[in-house]
């Protein structure tokens, strides 16, 4: 009673503390330090490298220590879940130094170093063709590129309501990031479609009874009739009066669309095959566009010539021939070809 007890086994707690504190201060002083010494330039010289769209942390990690600008691709990826940066690195040219701790080579990929590239789409591509020339100049899959243009979900998340995106891929000159993904592509060449085919444009098609389909799709065949603007207005103008009197277009365009190695020369048999697209054995409108048009031919086929023709014939020179009547378009059909013949002859003679 009242005398003064050791503890059992001869270690006080509070040194028992003591050690636990040392051996935890050890291994953090250790851990820093195998940080500051993965985190330290590495002392090449200058470099620039490419980080490309959809490559992961990882990847972009593993790239840089094969180039030699970081020390460990897992401090990189470290970091980059410690500052949340592992969705906010950009595609582009990255330029690095040897003079560069890991971490700010980190906040450098951070840093938007776009590449652009403009690319012209003319008047009166087909999807394919668009496809194509866009895969080819920015460097995308050009199948997954035309699986995304055809694909009706995807129209449908754009607002078009159609199976493929025939027609709205809309011409003009853009300028792309060389980062950007096929969808994303798609989604800014329609965006601007949506520019052009504005409120003014849509209330003006329910005006006319049409829907913003059927505006395209004949604005796509304007397009692949008519070479001059001033007369844009008046082949949708005869186009229109056709479907009054339920009259088959008889739209060579749609023809070559139908078939299939087009286009090229047509001939007699091209003209009867089984097609919705076939305006010469189908009546009223094809299913949808078969080309993408521009400005003009769309503001044409809103706003048609007033006129009574219902016919026209194509001089071979860019201009057209208009008819009110058969007998004056089988004349107007002869004038023409007569005027190719002399044309045909006197260039022949000149080369001769």
């Amino acid at each position: 009673m009242g005398e003064n007890r050791k503890p059992k086994h001869g270690v006080p707690a509070s040194w028992m503390m003591v050690a636990v504190c040392i051996g935890i201060l050890g291994l953090v002083v250790g851990f820093w330090g195998a940080v500051y010494a993965l985190n330290r330039p590495t002392g090449v010289r200058h470099k620039e490298v490419t980080v490309e769209k959809g490559m992961t942390v990882a990847q972009i990690a593993r790239k840089l220590y094969r180039e030699r600008l970081i020390r460990s691709p897992e401090l990189l990826r470290v970091f980059s879940l410690i500052n949340g940066t592992s969705r906010r690195l950009t595609a582009g040219v990255h330029p690095f130094h040897g003079r560069m701790t890991t971490w700010q080579v980190l906040m450098e990929l951070e840093v938007a170093r776009d590449v652009t590239q403009d690319v012209t789409l003319p008047e009166g591509l087909r999807l394919g063709q668009v496809a194509e020339i866009l895969a080819d100049k920015l460097d995308l899959d050009e199948a997954t590129f035309k699986r995304i243009l055809t694909d009706s979900n995807f129209c449908h998340s754009l607002g078009i309501d159609a199976p493929n995106l025939e027609g709205y891929l809309f011409p003009e000159t853009y300028r792309f990031s060389l980062t950007m993904t096929e969808e994303q592509v798609a989604r800014m060449v329609v965006g601007h479609f949506e520019e052009i085919f504005d409120h003014k444009m849509k209330t003006r098609a329910r005006a006319m009874g049409m829907t913003v389909g059927e505006v395209v799709t004949l604005a796509s065949i304007v397009e692949g009739e008519a070479q001059l603007d001033e007369e844009r207005p008046i082949v949708a103008a005869v186009y229109y009066n056709r479907l009054k009197k339920n009259m088959r277009l008889q739209a060579d365009p749609t023809v070559q669309y139908a078939i299939p190695d087009g286009p090229r020369r047509l001939f007699y048999k091209d003209y009867r095959v089984d097609s919705p697209y076939n305006t010469y054995r189908h009546r009223g409108l094809p299913p949808g566009p078969i080309m993408s048009p521009g400005k003009a031919s769309l503001v044409a086929t809103l706003y048609p010539a007033d006129v009574d023709y219902l016919y026209f014939v194509a001089r071979g020179d860019g201009t057209h021939v208009f008819s009110q009547t058969p007998k004056e378009h089988e004349a107007a059909k002869r004038e023409t070809l007569s005027a190719r013949r002399r044309s045909w002859q006197k260039s022949n003679k000149k080369v001769k």
